[in-house]
């Protein structure tokens, strides 16, 4: 039916819209008439001095700090680097980062800073990715700046970059600024993680046999937000001990690809697949080795990077390939899954992220690592999310259709109570009830005159007939218990319970009102007439069940005389 609007609803629309019209335009007028302030020049309050490195005190040989390997002496595994110090009214700070080297910074021969880091049989055996922050004082103005760097692992592991000289609270705000993006995408992978583990494991959560989906791709996310995080080098302002970040990165980059696996698994029995099942044995395996290795102590997990990093390349390769073809026989044999190729589509754009990150940072040290791996992961979070909607919505589709069927399998479609079936079904579990101090009481009602409504004035008013007659029982004697309508014109109400013959009695004087009112409304060219029956059954087997609605049928066919002899 065609909904209009009165005058009041139109008024306040108008209003709504005028208001709304009137906001936008006092943004647009901003925009339009603002001036841009007027700036003084901006002082900086610190400077990049990464290029500003010799080799010799002198000056002369010029450093590129991204190769630092290059000029190490392995034998001595000893570096030094030198800086000319600017002249300095006040005192000012030096930063840098430092991975897997241990540093001293040294002015006319004194040591004025060195590494310290905490210690552990377990630690690996560097200090770590961390930021070397120290203080120069302004009696230092001028003199030669000398930064020792001590080789722990080989020339390859070698890093020391991104130095600055200034403002320590600037320096480390405008690090924090230009990793803002790497920060917040990180924290979304890892708080979205948590939340879908935490849905997984809800006792209200999913079906009745779980397969645990959401689990692993949580604790994929999971892993791979808190390792994006540690990649983005700031943590390491707010921890004192850089040592085990530095041991969480390693672990985070060899355990990211099983729980992909076992993923695929509990939606598409991924394992049954040798290829696939072998991947996930060698990812396990190599997790547990190097666990032992690092407990062992002869090496640690720095040494066991680049195995994971291959392992993780050519199992994602096997999960794309293996989720392509799949998508392409379920296309063949016209049963495509949208599920499906939302998954390809997401492990393949995680899977292409991470390829080409690891191949960067074999080819050069990065301070931040996960930058294209954040992406990538995001990517697979978002299909997994649109895959998972589509999934939802076809078991809601599912579900509305099964509810539908089942509705009209045990639902009258002319009255809308219970159908024979309904009640067949109901009395035998009635029958088979243990509980005790249960009762049973039976309404049997019968709409009297329905054949001669169907005669005189035709089927559609003896339809009418029934559904009135449906209305008052329902909203009297099924305010007790459940109506059916078990044949033509015959209906019946089960009620459970104790007192039920107060109950009744409180239930007729409603029926009888509403006959007595529906009459009175002279809403038809007729009389309703029901005539009805009630017997109590007190104790549930299936012979008492059956005498009782007998009983309540007899009943019913004595009231039904009564009120046509009273007509």
């Amino acid at each position: 039916m065609k909904r209009t609007f009165n005058t009041s609803e139109k008024l306040l629309s108008f209003l709504y819209i005028l208001g709304l019209l009137a906001m936008i335009s006092i943004i647009a007028s901003i925009i339009i008439t603002r001036k841009e302030p007027v700036r003084e020049a901006k002082v900086e309050t610190f400077q990049d001095i990464t290029t500003s490195w010799t080799l010799d005190r002198d000056g002369t040989q010029a450093v590129e700090v991204k190769k630092l390997g290059e000029y190490m002496d392995a034998e001595s595994g000893i570096l030094s680097i030198y800086y000319q110090l600017p002249e300095l009214d006040t005192d000012t700070s030096l930063v840098y980062r430092s991975k897997d080297v241990y540093t001293k910074v040294l002015v006319d021969e004194e040591v004025i800073y060195e590494t310290s880091v905490h210690e552990s049989p377990l630690y690996n055996k560097s200090p770590g990715n961390l930021w070397n922050i120290l203080y120069i004082n302004s009696e230092y103005s001028g003199k030669l700046l000398e930064l020792q760097i001590y080789m722990v692992y080989d020339t390859n592991s070698i890093t020391v970059d991104s130095l600055f000289i200034g403002d320590k609270a600037d320096i480390i705000l405008g690090l924090f600024a230009d990793n803002l993006s790497g920060i917040f995408i990180s924290m979304v992978l890892a708080l979205l993680g948590i939340v879908l583990v935490v849905v997984d494991l809800l006792p209200s959560y999913g079906r009745t046999k779980k397969h645990h989906g959401l689990f692993w791709v949580g604790i994929y996310s999971t892993v791979g937000g808190v390792w994006g995080m540690i990649e983005t080098n700031l943590l390491q302002f707010c921890f004192d001990d850089m040592r085990i970040l530095q041991l969480l990165d390693n672990m985070l980059m060899i355990l990211p690809t099983v729980p992909l696996l076992l993923y695929l698994h509990t939606e598409y029995n991924a394992l049954k697949n040798k290829l696939m099942f072998l991947m996930t044995a060698i990812g396990v395996g190599y997790i547990l080795i190097c666990a032992y290795i690092q407990y062992e102590g002869t090496k640690d997990f720095h040494h066991m990077l680049n195995g994971g990093l291959y392992i993780m390349v050519i199992t994602d390769f096997v999960m794309c390939t293996w989720l392509f073809i799949r998508f392409i026989k379920l296309k063949i044999a016209k049963k495509p899954s949208l599920n499906c190729f939302c998954m390809f589509m997401g492990l393949f754009s995680c899977c292409s992220c991470t390829v080409f990150e690891v191949f960067r940072s074999l080819s050069v040290d990065r301070i931040d690592r996960a930058v294209l791996i954040r992406v990538g992961m995001l990517m697979l979070c978002i299909f997994f999310a649109i895959g998972s909607q589509i999934e939802t919505y076809k078991i809601v589709e599912q579900g509305l259709k099964y509810e539908l069927i089942s509705k009209l399998a045990y639902s009258d479609g002319l009255t809308g109570l219970g159908n024979r079936t309904a009640y067949l079904e109901e009395l035998e579990t009635y029958a088979n009830n243990t509980k005790e101090n249960t009762y049973l009481g039976v309404v049997y009602l019968d709409v009297n005159n329905l054949k001669t409504v169907n005669d005189k004035l035709g089927h559609e008013f003896g339809d009418e007939l029934i559904k009135a007659a449906a209305k008052i029982i329902e909203n009297s004697f099924g305010t007790l218990g459940k109506s059916y309508r078990i044949g033509g014109d015959e209906f019946c109400v089960l009620i459970p319970g104790i007192d039920l013959q107060e109950k009744y009695d409180n239930a007729l004087d409603i029926f009888n009102n509403l006959i007595h009112e529906t009459n009175n409304q002279k809403k038809y060219t007729y009389n309703i007439q029901i005539a009805h029956g009630f017997a109590i059954c007190k104790e549930l087997t299936r012979a008492n069940i059956e005498d009782t609605i007998a009983d309540a049928d007899s009943i019913m066919y004595q009231n039904k005389t009564a009120l046509k002899n009273n007509a």
